[in-house]
């Protein structure tokens, strides 16, 4: 975790990694192009002051000299070396001119070695971004940005080389700075690309703007057949990056945008948790489970209970699979483990999974939702609160099209009277969704203010502004970093960039032992194991403390391969 909190960067560090590019100013770069600039110039002097010198000298001096000789008394005068073979001078002009040239030379020395001494300086002293890359069967990364950062932790902890591109010297000295491995390149065109090593690589990562992702994932078809993972907006655009020659694609955006409308309205959001396992269980058993995320919210009754004291396998029949912790990591929460606000992974038939989210989700959207934007993630929440029955309110500052059932108030969300327009004060829930933190955190406590009672849910662009919403009020915040990296992380694991986890299986056991209650099988078993539930013919049973397993019984189990060993062997 201390190594993400090193490298996680902040937007208005690195524009970069929205697509914006950032002005720079390298004082070796203008002064090689001043050099130039003055040496032409000297150059062109010297040419045009030779006549003037042979001018001077044969009516001034009543002397005749060459051209060459002209031009070495321009040069001796200009550098100050003397020239003793044209003394003495008897006219007043040409000493005068001779004057001129010496005060000229002595600042061109001047300028000419404070220039050259500014580039050496910043070639050997200040650091500079490399232009290419040597390594190989690495990931790239055509981009920098929150969710790149705890994927790269990620990468690191398995030992796995990666690089990434940043078309600004500047970033990516910044980039290399805090420790991560960094090239200036613009993937965007095949110089980049194959100063990235494209044709060796694992994996490239797109995680720029769809139509710069279309751009890159085309290049890279022309070069490589390295597998490309395009992170996109929504299903629509999937098709599209597909169609360029993606080989995975991540829908960033929807997910976003339905997650966060699933958080309020006692559902639990469907997740592809299961990819990171090795699962050993039948097709038939996999289809009737619902892996899923639930959320325990700031403002969660559970907030600091522990499982055991939550009763939740009693209550729902589902079981708390695993905890999954913002660096990727998985851990198998105990009885004892405190539930605090986190993303529990949950596990069971489809019936429990729901009775789980609507025992833990809280009072549930109601009938008076303000939806706070509706640009590409509020569309979605749009799409979803509708699907749950919902037409929203919804406040945006520019006057756009909805793509599904709302009424919508053009004008700015931190106002009060246009919280006011929408009755904000009677509302149930409000769901923010602007790609801004600071406008988010100042419409979460306006709101707050006018309806103490509101059920809020905030969107987080950048991880450092989930405490800031949560201090403003949000019952509930969703981090687009950490989810984007979950994303990621399955999807590469599922690609077989990253291994499965290593400590978690699934399998599915018969009990060929004598009949036995799941709470005397808990006592004998060694280790931390999970009971996901008991298939009895074509019945899927719910497996509480006092139920008795019989012969021929079918159990999906999850823990470490050695614990799940042991348990089949009692």
């Amino acid at each position: 975790m201390n190594l993400l909190k090193k490298i996680l960067i902040s937007k208005e560090q690195l524009q970069n990694d929205t697509g914006k590019r950032t002005p720079f100013f390298r004082v070796t770069d203008y002064s090689k192009w001043l050099l130039v600039r003055f040496i032409a110039a000297v150059l062109v002097l010297i040419v045009v002051l030779i006549p003037v010198v042979r001018y001077f000298m044969a009516i001034f001096e009543g002397r005749e000299i060459t051209t060459g000789q002209a031009a070495i008394f321009i040069v001796q005068s200009l550098t100050t070396t003397g020239y003793g073979e044209f003394l003495p001078f008897q006219s007043v002009p040409m000493m005068a001119l001779t004057i001129l040239l010496m005060v000229s030379g002595v600042f061109m020395i001047f300028m000419i070695a404070g220039t050259l001494m500014a580039i050496l300086i910043e070639s050997y002293i200040i650091p500079k971004a490399p232009t290419s890359t040597k390594l190989t069967k690495h990931v790239v990364f055509t981009c920098f940005n929150e969710t790149v950062a705890r994927a790269i932790v990620l990468l690191e902890h398995h030992g796995i080389p990666y690089v990434v591109a940043s078309e600004e010297q500047s970033a990516a000295v910044e980039l290399i700075r805090r420790g991560i491995n960094c090239i200036c390149a613009d993937p965007k065109h095949d110089e980049g690309l194959k100063s990235l090593k494209m044709e060796e690589a694992l994996l490239v990562v797109a995680t720029n703007d769809d139509t710069v992702n279309i751009n890159i994932t085309l290049g890279i078809s022309t070069i490589s057949k390295t597998p490309v993972l395009a992170v996109m907006e929504n299903e629509k655009r999937a098709e599209l990056a597909y169609a360029a020659g993606a080989t995975h694609v991540v829908t960033f955006e929807e997910t976003l945008g339905k997650q966060l409308v699933d958080w309020i309205c006692a559902d639990a959001s469907p997740t592809e948790f299961l990819k990171l396992l090795d699962v050993d269980v039948s097709p038939q058993i996999i289809k009737q489970l619902k892996p899923s995320i639930i959320h325990i919210g700031a403002g969660s009754e559970f907030r600091q209970m522990s499982i055991g004291d939550v009763n939740i396998r009693s209550r729902t029949g589902a079981t708390v699979a695993a905890i999954w912790n913002e660096d990727g990591t998985i851990i198998t929460p105990t009885a004892e483990t405190l539930i605090s606000e986190s993303n529990l992974i949950v596990l069971g038939p489809h019936n429990n999974i729901d009775r789980l989210a609507s025992f833990m989700g809280g009072p549930g959207p109601g009938g008076h939702v303000v939806l706070v934007g509706a640009g590409r993630v509020g569309q979605e929440a749009g799409k979803r609160l509708n699907q749950a029955g919902i037409s929203p309110d919804v406040i945006d500052v520019l006057e756009r099209r909805l793509f599904f059932e709302g009424r919508l108030i053009v004008g700015d969300a931190t106002k009060s009277h246009v919280l006011q327009q929408v009755k904000i004060e009677e509302a149930d829930t409000l769901i923010v969704t602007i790609n801004n933190d600071s406008i988010n955190v100042f419409t979460v406590l306006a709101s707050r203010q006018l309806n103490p009672d509101l059920n809020v849910v905030a969107r987080a662009v950048h991880a450092d502004a989930v405490e800031r919403l949560r201090q403003a009020g949000a019952n509930h915040v969703l981090s687009e970093s950490i989810l984007g990296f979950q994303l990621l992380q399955v999807a590469m694991v599922e690609m077989g960039v990253l291994p499965k986890l290593p400590n978690y299986v699934i399998r599915e056991v018969t009990w060929n032992n004598g009949a036995v209650s799941i709470g005397e099988l808990a006592e004998k078993s060694r280790g931390n194991i999970k009971i996901i539930c008991v298939v009895r013919g074509d019945e899927m049973l719910q497996p509480a403390v006092d139920f008795v397993l019989q012969p021929r019984d079918r159990i999906v189990v999850l823990g470490d391969p050695e614990s799940i060993r042991h348990f089949t062997g009692i």
